[in-house]
């Protein structure tokens, strides 16, 4: 079993009593990843360099102030820098800027409109993906169904392998009292998550999108949501926030399925309704950054289409996440792997399914709310 951990009192409390039960595995996770950086930069000078002068440290504290304090208290309690601390919390901000700081990447010269804007387009099935796609290392596969009256989001975590062995559940109780599900990684404030009004959220990246230092990282912003107790609130703030990654949030409740796609200059919407798929291309926003090799984003999306229905049991969403191209198998020879399978059931009483690791091997576990229903609603 993975470590549970329960969060409660003001952020800095939760922060440090997070980072002192988990010093080690902080410790391992970072070392572990530190080991990764090195291959291509060197690991110290990078966090500093992201946290301190990047201007994502920054956007955080004008936006989530609250969640930073939670992140300093992590980061004393493990006994880590801050500067550590920060940059473990931007996964899609860290594959993006080490791209662009050692040269990596460059995006297309297509001109776009300057200014962020929103929009609503729902798409009737699957969008024809653009000419441009994602990068072969991102793979995760999210969703969310409801029939009006019980709903479910689910994705696979698809994470570079030296994230397995970090997984742990947090369950953190806010100063208001709503509490929250969070499959995390040790150090990390949340990957995804549900919370006890009933509202789930999952993620994946779009890194066709563009990006910007002047806004806010997914990890903190995945946080943010977890805080919302209703789909339009979420909206509200996706659109009220800038946005520092391009991603996709899948948003869902007993009675609407929402999903987004957000960027630092966009946020519109792909799905609402009874049903919303996502994997790692646009659907309905136009691609910035150039990636190659789009094909199993695409042979993802296929797999959620034919398999996920506004009725579909957590059984048979479990069937469809341990097989074909949505399971990325530790036996595969890739560099990423699921380090977690989510499926979080939303119902009078909200359930979090969670695998710390894909479903040809790994079995799902089942996490209980412990406060009163209505609680934080």
């Amino acid at each position: 079993m993975i470590p549970e951990l329960t969060l409660t009192g003001p952020p800095r409390e939760r922060g440090r009593h997070h980072g002192e039960e988990l010093r080690s595995l902080i410790a391992s996770a970072v070392d572990a990843w530190f080991e990764h950086l090195a291959e291509r930069t060197d690991p110290r000078a990078f966090v500093a360099e992201i946290t301190r002068r990047s201007g994502l440290r920054e956007a955080a504290e004008k936006r989530a102030g609250d969640l930073l304090t939670e992140v300093a208290g992590i980061a004393e309690g493990a006994a880590q820098d801050f500067d550590t601390m920060f940059a473990w919390q931007l996964i899609d901000e860290c594959w993006w800027f080490l791209d662009e700081t050692t040269g990596a990447t460059a995006p297309d010269e297509t001109p776009r409109a300057a200014a962020r804007s929103t929009a609503t387009q729902v798409p009737a099935g699957v969008a024809t993906p653009p000419t441009a796609g994602q990068g072969p290392l991102q793979r995760c596969s999210a969703l969310a169904l409801n029939d009006g009256s019980r709903g479910m989001v689910a994705q696979t975590q698809d994470l570079y392998r030296h994230c397995d062995g970090a997984q742990v559940m947090l369950r953190c109780v806010d100063q208001s009292g709503l509490e929250i599900l969070a499959p995390s990684l040790a150090g990390m404030l949340a990957l995804n998550g549900v919370n006890r009004a009933g509202l789930a959220v999952g993620i994946t990246t779009l890194s066709q999108l563009p990006h910007s230092c002047d806004g806010v990282g997914s990890g903190l912003l995945v946080s943010m949501l977890l805080r919302c107790t209703t789909v339009a609130e979420a909206l509200a703030l996706l659109e009220r926030v800038p946005i520092a990654s391009g991603n996709s949030f899948v948003i869902g409740t007993r009675d609407r399925s929402l999903v987004v796609e957000v960027s630092s200059e966009m946020v519109a919407v792909s799905a609402d309704g009874r049903r919303g798929l996502h994997t790692n291309h646009v659907l309905v926003q136009q691609p910035h950054h150039h990636y190659p090799h789009l094909e199993h984003s695409q042979a993802r999306l296929r797999q959620l289409e034919e398999a996920v229905r506004p009725d579909s049991t957590v059984t048979d969403l479990a069937a469809m996440y341990s097989s074909g191209a949505v399971c990325e198998s530790r036996a595969a020879d890739t560099a990423l792997m699921s380090v977690g399978t989510m499926i979080f059931e939303l119902d009078d009483e909200p359930l979090c399914h969670y695998a710390a690791g894909p479903l040809d091997t790994d079995e799902l576990v089942t996490y209980r709310m412990r406060s009163r229903p209505g609680a934080g609603a």
